[in-house]
């Protein structure tokens, strides 16, 4: 059962939702334990029937790999917590991706054991290994943890939320009047998941991205760039606000993962609004570690050089993260980064330069123009066939549900 693709999925999420309600209604209240039921339920619904192929003849729900993850980054937190000598350690953060590591590039073509949205949910264990080295948070309840990290509206498409802000939300006991508040505040969302995925992806799919194919190399090639980064956004922004939504009827606020991209003035400021909560993930728990790491240490000559270079390796990691193909994408967007910076602080040199209205409009085209070539980069280039126009959404796919 694939979440916001399939309409079993409402209908179970909708009976769980009722069930509480009702609850609410009867008690005047509806406590933490009722989230973790759920998505106790939803869990077991989503993996006991995927099957997981350990080997050509072998395969066990992936259920059991669900369950084995959880108790692994349940046992590094209590070890983290118990132990400074490990906190200190530089072996923890390879300990917690190792699963992730293994699952993506895996030792012998049969060896499999993962599920699907390991990658969120093991960003999420990171954040909290982060958070407890950098005494950040100095206690982590069981299943206040494991209910983060598998926390079922954004498990596999995300957005990624953050333990304290999580656990803040997920404890609190809702009165009848909050459970309506969030009834209200989580349906604008759906809807607007409705009209993304099932409406406007769904009709560029069906009347331009699958018409792909036609016309000369080079005019296909941009076609298909357009068609394609549209298609990406309704359909990956749908099943962000699904799970906004959704998040949201069970009292979670999770964090928006997409406010207006396109009318992005540069790629920063993309990034500040693409993909948002991964993008932020990646500044704070990677770019900023490597930078203050770095100039504490004196590697580079220069706060610039410093910059860049973070840029590079924060980046090319989100590339890595996609698959090691995709280690291009994300070495361009460093580069894009690094040269807007130079940029500004060029400007900030010329103030005089650039100043008239038009200029804004020029930079807007090349941003826009920018960032479309690098989704075009991350499709791997199909828009001469079929099979490589459902590869490119198989990618698209890939990456709603890490």
């Amino acid at each position: 059962m694939i979440p916001y693709s399939e309409l079993v999925y409402f209908l179970y999420v909708l009976a769980i939702l009722c069930a509480i309600v009702l609850v609410a209604r009867w008690r005047n209240a509806a406590g933490p334990y009722w989230i973790a039921g759920a998505t106790a339920i939803m869990l077991y619904l989503q993996y006991s029937s995927a099957p997981l192929h350990l080997a050509p003849n072998l395969w066990v729900p992936e259920l059991v790999a669900v369950v084995v993850f959880g108790l692994y980054q349940w046992v590094l937190v209590r070890l983290a917590l118990s132990f400074k000598a490990l906190r200190r350690s530089v072996l923890l953060v390879p300990l917690s991706i190792l699963p992730l590591v293994l699952l993506k590039y895996p030792i012998g073509h049969s060896y499999r054991f993962g599920f699907t949205g390991i990658s969120y949910v093991s960003f999420r264990a990171l954040d909290v290994l982060w958070s407890i080295t950098d005494g950040v948070i100095a206690e982590v309840g069981s299943l206040d943890l494991l209910v983060f990290m598998f926390f079922f509206p954004t498990i596999s498409s995300g957005p990624m939320d953050r333990f304290r802000r999580f656990r803040g939300d997920w404890r609190r006991v809702r009165t009848w009047a909050d459970v309506l508040d969030d009834l209200n505040a989580g349906i604008p969302f759906v809807f607007r998941g409705l009209l993304y995925k099932y409406v406007i992806a769904t009709l560029i799919e069906q009347h331009l991205l699958t018409h792909a194919e036609h016309g000369t190399e080079l005019h296909g090639a941009i076609y298909y760039a357009y068609v394609y980064s549209a298609h990406l956004f309704f359909d990956f922004a749908g099943y962000s606000a699904f799970a906004v939504g959704v998040s949201r009827w069970f009292g979670v606020r999770s964090p928006e993962n997409f406010k207006m991209p396109w009318s992005a003035p540069n790629i920063r400021e993309f990034w500040n609004r693409w993909h948002i909560s991964v993008s932020m993930w990646f500044r704070d728990h990677l770019y900023m570690r490597f930078v203050l790491t770095a100039s504490k240490r004196k590697w580079f000559p220069s706060r610039e050089i410093t910059s860049s270079v973070g840029y590079f390796v924060s980046f090319g990691l989100m590339g890595v993260w996609h698959g090691h193909h995709y280690l291009i994408y994300g070495l361009y967007h460093a580069t894009l980064m690094a040269g807007y910076d130079a940029w500004a602080r060029w400007r900030k040199r010329h103030p005089t330069l650039f100043t008239a209205p038009g200029w804004k409009w020029v930079a807007h085209f090349l941003t826009i123009n920018a960032v479309v070539f690098g989704l075009w980069l991350f499709a791997g280039h199909p828009w001469l066939t079929k099979e490589a126009s459902a590869k490119a959404t198989a990618a698209a796919e890939a990456l709603k549900r890490k």
